[in-house]
């Protein structure tokens, strides 16, 4: 029998596609190879991170031996600031030990001066706490004891007196005075010009 086609379609044709055929052994091949680039890759990341680690640990030893050393420094600069403050305590110790030092010899040597040139008075104490005298005294007149007040002050070396209240006792007057001893420092030369001179 034949077969008539009615509907008037043609004949498709068959395109046949090129397949591309791979070897059968390809494909553990290529596992290999992508086992070996992640092998690869994995190694050289390890490699990385093992020589930063070791870089890091350089840089760890590095700082702790510096903070070490300055540890050190810094140790040694607190015991010089330690060694310092003793110091200048020591030295502000002795400027007012120097400042606030008197000589007792000095001040009696001028309080005897005073009381030589004043007639009918007599001390009977002294007391000398740094700068400061208190003294008691006796006196037959009221004018000796201001004779006294005067010969003092006039010595120099003796300031701000404060002469006490005095008080009549069988015929004398006894009284208390307090004054600083205070030295005049002496007077700084002043620098001669020189005088340029010729032959």
């Amino acid at each position: 029998m034949i077969k008539v086609n009615l509907i008037g379609t043609g004949r498709k044709k068959q395109v046949h596609a090129r397949k591309v055929t791979l070897p059968r052994n390809f494909t553990p091949v290529l596992l290999i190879l992508i086992v070996l680039g992640a092998a690869y890759t994995g190694y050289s990341w390890y490699s990385k991170l093992t020589a930063q680690s070791t870089d890091l640990d350089q840089q760890i030893r590095t700082l702790e031996a510096r903070k070490t050393a300055l540890e050190a420094v810094i140790k040694a600069d607190q015991i010089f600031e330690a060694r310092k403050k003793i110091l200048e305590s020591r030295v502000k110790i002795i400027e007012g030990l120097q400042k606030n030092q008197v000589s007792p010899v000095l001040a009696l040597d001028e309080l005897a001066e005073a009381v030589e040139k004043t007639r009918y008075v007599w001390l009977s104490s002294v007391d000398q706490k740094e700068a400061l005298l208190n003294m008691n005294g006796t006196g037959t007149s009221l004018t000796a004891i201001a004779d006294f007040y005067s010969n003092l002050y006039a010595t120099g070396y003796f300031k701000n007196i404060d002469l006490g209240p005095s008080q009549e006792s069988s015929g004398n007057f006894t009284f208390s005075l307090k004054c600083e001893f205070a030295p005049p420092r002496a007077p700084v030369a002043a620098a001669q010009p020189k005088v340029a001179g010729g032959n």
